[in-house]
C-alpha cells in the first residue's frame, strides 16, 4: 500500500483528529563516538513515534546546532527513513566538529567542562494533503575539551658522575588546565635535546596531576648519558647556562571525557640550574 494513501482520509477529519496521525518527535540523547584534543564525533539521537497502521517515510530533516547561542552547524538532510507501522525508530544527526574552529568562534568558560548546546529544526513528511513539517527544539550540555597549555620551564641539574659518564636532570613543565576537573598525566614517552643534541629519552608511568582551572608545574626526572650528550652538553650542565631545548613527547591525559592521548612538541630557551 502506498504510504501516502494513508493521508487521504485525513481530509475528512478535523484538526484534532488529524493530529492523532502525525508522527511525534522527541530528542533522546547526545552520544559521543570519538573525542580527542583535535575533534569530536557525536550524534544527536531522536525518538520518532509513528501512530499510523502502515510505514511512514521521513522525507526531510532540517537542523541548526548552536553552542553558547552561536550557530556552528546547519543544513538539511533527506533521511529517507521509513518509520515502522505503529512503532518507533531512532533518527541520528551526526555532528563532527574541529575544536580549533569551535574555540575560534565561541569562548569556553575557564573552569568549565561543558558548554550549552541548542538544537532546532524540523522533520518533514510529504503527504497527499501537502508537506507536514514537525518542528523540534532541544538543549543540553556539550563536551568542551581544550588542549592543556604546556610550556618549558627550567632544567635542574642533579648529580653528574663524570667517571661513569652518567647524570640526572629534571625538566619542569608548566601545565595550564582550563577545565573544572583535574587533569591527570600518565604514560609519558619523551625525548629531550639541548643545543640540537639528544640528551635524554625514556618512559614515565606517572607524571602527575593538575587541579582544575590552575597552572601547575610537573617535573620529568631524567637520566642522561654524558658520553652520548657530548662535551658541549656536559659544559652546559656543569656551568648552568642557558640552552636551546626541544622536548617531544606523547602522554595520556585523564580528562572529564576519558583518557585522551596528547602529543607535545615544545621548543624554547631554558635555564640550566644546579
Amino acid at each position: 500500500m502506498n504510504p501516502r494513501l494513508l493521508w487521504v482520509p485525513l481530509l475528512l477529519l478535523g484538526c484534532e483528529e488529524i493530529s492523532d496521525f502525525i508522527p511525534e518527535v522527541q530528542f533522546s540523547r547526545l552520544e559521543v563516538e570519538e573525542i580527542d584534543f583535535e575533534h569530536i564525533d557525536a550524534g544527536f539521537v531522536f525518538q520518532v513515534d509513528n501512530p499510523n497502521p502502515i510505514r511512514v517515510r521521513l522525507d526531510r530533516f532540517n537542523y541548526d546546532l548552536e553552542l553558547q547561542q552561536i550557530s556552528l552547524l546547519s543544513g538539511s538532510e533527506p533521511e529517507g527513513l521509513a518509520l515502522p507501522a505503529g512503532d518507533s525508530a531512532e533518527v541520528r544527526l551526526p555532528a563532527s566538529l574541529i575544536w580549533q574552529d569551535v574555540w575560534s568562534t565561541i569562548q569556553a568558560i575557564r573552569g568549565e567542562d561543558i558548554v550549552d548546546f541548542g538544537l532546532a529544526g524540523s522533520f518533514g513528511f510529504d503527504t497527499n494533503i501537502g508537506p507536514i513539517n514537525i518542528p523540534y527544539q532541544a538543549d543540553g550540555s556539550f563536551p568542551a575539551l581544550r588542549t592543556p597549555g604546556i610550556a618549558l620551564g627550567q632544567v635542574r641539574v642533579g648529580g653528574l658522575d663524570l667517571i661513569r659518564g652518567t647524570g640526572t636532570i629534571a625538566l619542569d613543565l608548566h601545565v595550564d588546565n582550563d577545565h573544572r576537573s583535574n587533569l591527570r598525566f600518565e604514560s609519558l614517552n619523551y625525548d629531550l635535546a639541548l643545543t640540537g643534541r639528544p640528551v635524554a629519552s625514556g618512559v614515565l608511568s606517572e607524571l602527575g596531576q593538575v587541579e582544575g582551572a590552575t597552572t601547575s608545574t610537573l617535573t620529568v626526572p631524567m637520566t642522561i648519558d654524558l658520553v652520548q650528550a657530548g662535551g658541549t652538553i656536559v659544559d652546559l650542565l656543569t656551568t648552568g647556562r642557558q640552552a636551546d631545548a626541544r622536548f617531544d613527547a606523547t602522554v595520556d591525559v585523564d580528562t572529564p571525557f576519558g583518557v585522551v592521548p596528547l602529543s607535545i612538541d615544545e621548543r624554547g630557551r631554558v635555564d640550566l640550574v644546579r
